[in-house]
């Protein structure tokens, strides 16, 4: 498959990609079972497995290094949650992962919460992807049934829960205006690979009782990948990941909105480079509010 070549990609129900938009699709969702289709359509896929926060022990945080302790709070503002679902055994993801990246490293991001999930769907492929996990897949399909989206493909963006193919034109998202209708502060401490972290969700007005409905949940995202593909559909590419999702989960909130978790890092990842992403949300997937922090 040519990635740059612009061609018109059919789920067979008469919806149409547009033709400057290369992409893999992996079908309309039925049920629980996996429906796979050809390459030149869509395919489907169905993934399991919901990541929980770890507990960390006393005896870990003796024998790590730890990091000085940050805090943050969240703004004023409701956040812009973009969520891509990408893979490097995927051709027609690099546009889309350029297109994160520029975003992320452009400056003035404000309160947009930029998140680069990797899925597995095409390890089968020829190149294996170091950096997908299957809840991912999971996560990834909940959100094409919830936003009613045409089917589950790669690269697939959501900005705020919704299916956008904006990017393939290179549309910049718009940042929302809206007041945010919760808070959140936050502070975080490294123990090596761990991110042990603790806050408080609270109305805007800062009152802990918000109404019943809200949920929360984190990400640590790490910039400045690099990986050499040495097979499948991008042999010989050089790909370049930011804001690539190591850690997700979600977390308990307590009666007085208090809260904690521990985000862990897999091995090879770069402490330096990530960020702790804390978001609220309803449970209609609407986000009310976030906070994000880097620790050194």
């Amino acid at each position: 498959m040519d990635a740059d070549t612009p061609r018109l990609v059919s789920n067979g129900d008469g919806v149409g990609l547009h033709d400057s938009m290369s992409v893999h699709f992996v079908g309309s969702l039925k049920g629980d079972r996996m429906h796979i289709f050809s390459r030149q359509t869509y395919r489907s896929v169905c993934a399991a497995g919901v990541m929980t926060a770890l507990s960390l022990s006393a005896h870990g945080q003796a024998k790590s290094s730890a990091s000085a302790l940050c805090s943050a709070q969240s703004g004023a503002i409701k956040p812009t949650i973009l969520e891509l679902y990408t893979s490097e055994g995927c051709d027609s993801c690099p546009p889309a992962d350029r297109w994160l990246s520029a975003l992320v490293e452009a400056p003035g991001a404000g309160n947009t919460v930029a998140l680069s999930f990797h899925v597995d769907y095409w390890d089968y492929i020829g190149w294996k992807d170091e950096f997908a996990r299957k809840d991912f897949g999971l996560r990834h399909a909940a959100l094409v049934r919830s936003a009613r989206a045409s089917g589950v493909y790669t690269p697939q963006l959501f900005i705020n829960g919704r299916d956008d193919r904006g990017w393939a034109v290179g549309i910049r998202p718009a940042s929302e205006t809206r007041a945010a209708t919760a808070a959140l502060v936050l502070t975080a401490q490294w123990h090596g690979e761990r991110l042990s972290f603790q806050g408080r969700l609270s109305s805007a007005s800062g009152k802990p009782n918000l109404e019943e409905g809200v949920r929360l949940r984190y990400a640590v995202a790490e910039n400045g990948i690099v990986t050499h593909v040495k097979a499948g559909e991008n042999r010989g590419v050089t790909l370049k990941h930011d804001a690539l999702v190591r850690d997700h989960g979600y977390i308990t909130v307590l009666r007085d909105g208090t809260f904690s978790a521990v985000a862990t890092l897999p091995p090879k990842s770069r402490r330096a480079n990530s960020q702790l992403h804390v978001i609220a949300e309803t449970t209609a997937g609407e986000a009310i509010s976030a906070v994000s922090l880097r620790c050194d």
